[in-house]
C-alpha cells in the first residue's frame, strides 16, 4: 500500500514540475546553442533572455517543489480528498512517510535537474577550466578530494532545504489542529519553526566555538582557517540531519492524535 500512495503523491507533485524540467532544460540547451554562434547584438540578446529564462525556471522549480508538497499534504489528509485517505486500510504512519518520501524524492530530482541545467548553461571550455582550478585549490585549501568537497557542499544544501520542506509541514500539522484561521496559522508556525531551529544552529556552533578555537573564528571577524570551515559544514550536516528527524517523528505523532477534516 505504500508504494500506491507514494506512486499517487510523485504523481500529483511531478505533473507541473515535469513542465519546468522540460522548459529549464530547453532554455539551457538553446543558452548553449546560442552561444556557438558569433557573437552579434541580436545573438547577445537572445542569449541573455534564454540565461534570464532558464534563472526564472530555476527558481519555479524549487518553488513548485516546496508548493505541490505542502499542497499535497494539506489537500490529501485535511481537506476534501481526506475522506478518502482515512478510510483507506492503512495506518496514518504509512500516510504520512508517503509524503515525507515524496518530497524527499522530488526534492533531490528537482537538485539533479538544477545542477545539469546549471552544467548545460554555464559550462564552456574557459569557465570550466576556472571551475576545475577553483575547486582543485579549494580541494587543497581544506585538504579533501573534490569529490568529496561536491558532496559536501551538496548534501549541507540539500539538507538545509528539506529542513524548509520539514517546517512547513509540521507547521500544517500544528496549525492544522486549531480551530479557525488553520492556513494562516501553518505559515506562521512553519516559518517560527524554521526560524527557531536556525536560531538554535547558530547557537550550537556558537557553543561549539568555545571548545574549538578555530570554529570561533567565525565569530571574531578574523581569517578562518580550513579546518573551521570544515567543522562547520559537518556540524550543518549533522543538525539539519537531527532537525529533520526531529521533526518527522514529533509531527508523525501529532498525526496519529488525530486529524481535524475541513
Amino acid at each position: 500500500m505504500l508504494k500506491k500512495l507514494l506512486k499517487y503523491d510523485l504523481e500529483w507533485c511531478y505533473k507541473p514540475l515535469v513542465v519546468f524540467y522540460i522548459l529549464a532544460l530547453f532554455f539551457s540547451l538553446t543558452v548553449r546553442i546560442v552561444e556557438s554562434f558569433e557573437q552579434s547584438l541580436i545573438v547577445l540578446i537572445i542569449d541573455k533572455i534564454c540565461c534570464g529564462i532558464v534563472i526564472a525556471m530555476i527558481v519555479n522549480i524549487l518553488i513548485n517543489c516546496f508548493m505541490r508538497n505542502w499542497v499535497r499534504f494539506v489537500k490529501n489528509i485535511y481537506k476534501d480528498e481526506s475522506y478518502l485517505t482515512h478510510t483507506l486500510p492503512v495506518s496514518r504512519n504509512k500516510i504520512y512517510l508517503s509524503k515525507i518520501l515524496t518530497a524527499i524524492i522530488t526534492l533531490l530530482t528537482s537538485f539533479v535537474v538544477i545542477i545539469v541545467c546549471l552544467a548545460i548553461a554555464t559550462l564552456n571550455k574557459d569557465t570550466w577550466s576556472f571551475l576545475k582550478a577553483s575547486l582543485e585549490q579549494s580541494a587543497i585549501y581544506f585538504d579533501s578530494s573534490v569529490f568529496s568537497l561536491i558532496s559536501v557542499m551538496i548534501v549541507t544544501i540539500f539538507f538545509e532545504f528539506l529542513f524548509m520542506v520539514m517546517s512547513g509541514i509540521l507547521g500544517i500539522i500544528i496549525g492544522h489542529r486549531s480551530n479557525n484561521l488553520k492556513i494562516v496559522k501553518s505559515i506562521v508556525i512553519g516559518f517560527a519553526i524554521y526560524m527557531i531551529l536556525s536560531s538554535m544552529s547558530l547557537i550550537a556552533l556558537f557553543i561549539a566555538g568555545l571548545l574549538n578555537s578555530n570554529i570561533m573564528s567565525v565569530f571574531n571577524n578574523i581569517e578562518v582557517s580550513s579546518n573551521a570551515l570544515k567543522s562547520m559544514m559537518l556540524i550543518g550536516i549533522l543538525v539539519y540531519a537531527v532537525y529533520n528527524l526531529a521533526i518527522y517523528f514529533i509531527g508523525n505523532k501529532l498525526l496519529n492524535k488525530g486529524v481535524d477534516v475541513d
